[in-house]
C-alpha cells in the first residue's frame, strides 16, 4: 500500500456520495452541541470537546488492520456499460430536512462532527419554521433540479474485501465520459484506485455489494434518502476537461442504487422510496488525495449552473401562480426560501471565481440511465 492509499484514507473518506461539498468553502464543523445534550449550545453549558459518534470509532479500529478479511462467498465483479445513453445532471439548490433523519429542533438528530455535509448537518446550519426543519442553509448537490445529456460509462468493479484495512484486494477499473448542461464542456472520469477503508464510516475496502446506505445508516451523506446501493465504489480518480487533466487524484465516488426520485424528480425521504428501478450515480467532491491526506480541490469544471438554476425557479413560479390561494400562501415561502438560498450562493460562487478559488460548478453529481450490468460471482 503506497503513501497515497494510505494517507488519504486514513484521513477522510467520510466523502461518499456525494460525499459532496456546497458550491462554497469547505471546514471542519463542530455542531454547537455539547455530547450529553439534545439541546442548542445557547441553552446548555460549554462542556468537553464533542466525542466522534456513529461509525467513527468503529472505522478507525479497522483502518490499520493488515489482513483483512474476504467476503463470504468469494469475489462478485459488477460490469456497467453505457454508450451515448442518457444523462442527469444535478444542479446545486436547496435540500428539505427529512424528520425520519434529522428529528426536530427541539431533538435535533444526526449532527455528526463531520465535514459538511459528508455524515449529518450541525444544527446551525439548518432553517426551520413551525416546530419543523425545512431546508439546509446551505445549496448542496441534492437538489430536485436536473439538467438532461449524453453519456458514455465503461465499469468493471470487483468487491472480494470484506471489510476496512490497510490493504485491499478490490478493484476499481471506471471511465465516463458526459458533457455540460451548456454543452460547452466535455468531461472524463477515470479511476484506478479502491480507496482500503473510510474515516467517518466504512469503505469496505473501496468496493462493496449490496449494502444500505445514506439517510440514517450513518454511511455516506444524510441528506441523500436511505438506499438500497446494488454496489458502490470510493477511489481516487483523473479529472479532464476539454481533453485536459485538470483534476488528478481526485475523490470519485460511484454507486448503484435503487430509484431515489420521484414525480418531477423529486429526491425523496426515507418514506418515500419503494424499491423501484436501478440508477448509476457518479459523484466526485471538491477534494483530492495526496501523500499528507485530502486536501480542497474544486473541479475546473468552467461550467457556471445559474442561468440553468433561473430556469427552474421561473418554470416552479408559474406552477405556483396557477394554484388556488390557498396552496399559493403554502408554496410561496418555500420558493422564497429557495430564491434567497440561491441568491446567497451565486454570491459566493462569483467572489471566489473572482478571488481564482473557483473554477465553475466545484463538483459533480451526474446518473446515468441506460446502463446494461452483469454480475459474476467466483
Amino acid at each position: 500500500m503506497n503513501n497515497l492509499e494510505r494517507n488519504t484514507s486514513r484521513m477522510l473518506l467520510g466523502l461518499a456520495s456525494g460525499t459532496f461539498l456546497i458550491l462554497g468553502a469547505c471546514s471542519i464543523t463542530t455542531p454547537n452541541m455539547p455530547a450529553e445534550s439534545s439541546k442548542p449550545a445557547s441553552t446548555a453549558k460549554a462542556s468537553t470537546p464533542l466525542p466522534h459518534v456513529g461509525l467513527y470509532a468503529y472505522t478507525h479500529a479497522h483502518a490499520m488492520n493488515p489482513n483483512p478479511p474476504d467476503r463470504w462467498g468469494g469475489a462478485v465483479t459488477v460490469t456497467a456499460n453505457q454508450t451515448r445513453g442518457a444523462t442527469q445532471w444535478t444542479l446545486p439548490g436547496p435540500r428539505g430536512l427529512d424528520p425520519a433523519v434529522f428529528g426536530t429542533p427541539d431533538h435535533p438528530a444526526m449532527w455528526n462532527q463531520a465535514p459538511f455535509p459528508l455524515i449529518g448537518i450541525p444544527p446551525k446550519m439548518r432553517q426551520s419554521a413551525n416546530g419543523h426543519y425545512t431546508i439546509v442553509d446551505h445549496a448542496t448537490p441534492f437538489s430536485d433540479w436536473r439538467a438532461i445529456g449524453v453519456g458514455d460509462l465503461h465499469m468493471s468493479i470487483t468487491d472480494l474485501t470484506a471489510i476496512d484495512g490497510a490493504t485491499t484486494k478490490d478493484k476499481i477499473n471506471f471511465v465516463a465520459t458526459f458533457n455540460s448542461p451548456d454543452n460547452m464542456h466535455t468531461y472524463k472520469v477515470v479511476v484506478k484506485k479502491p480507496m482500503p477503508h473510510g474515516f467517518g464510516y466504512p469503505s469496505f475496502g473501496g468496493v462493496v455489494t449490496d449494502h444500505l446506505m445514506h439517510g440514517g445508516t450513518g454511511i455516506g451523506t444524510s441528506l441523500m434518502p436511505t438506499m438500497y446501493t446494488y454496489a458502490t465504489f470510493w477511489g481516487v480518480g483523473d479529472i479532464y476537461v476539454d481533453g485536459r487533466l485538470t483534476n488528478p487524484n481526485q475523490i470519485v465516488h460511484m454507486m448503484v442504487t435503487e430509484g431515489i426520485r420521484g414525480k418531477h424528480w423529486k429526491l425523496g425521504k426515507d418514506g418515500d422510496i419503494r424499491g423501484e428501478g436501478v440508477v448509476l450515480h457518479l459523484m466526485v467532491p471538491p477534494y483530492k488525495a495526496t501523500p499528507n491526506g485530502p486536501v480542497m480541490a474544486p473541479l475546473r469544471s468552467g461550467y457556471i449552473p445559474f442561468p440553468e438554476i433561473k430556469k427552474h425557479m421561473m418554470k416552479i413560479k408559474a406552477m405556483v401562480e396557477k394554484m388556488s390561494p390557498e396552496k399559493q400562501k403554502m408554496m410561496m415561502p418555500k420558493l422564497m426560501a429557495a430564491k434567497a438560498l440561491m441568491m446567497k450562493t451565486k454570491k459566493h460562487v462569483q467572489e471566489q471565481m473572482a478571488e481564482g478559488k473557483m473554477f465553475g460548478q466545484p463538483f459533480f453529481h451526474v446518473m446515468f440511465g441506460n446502463v446494461k450490468y452483469s454480475v459474476d460471482h467466483r
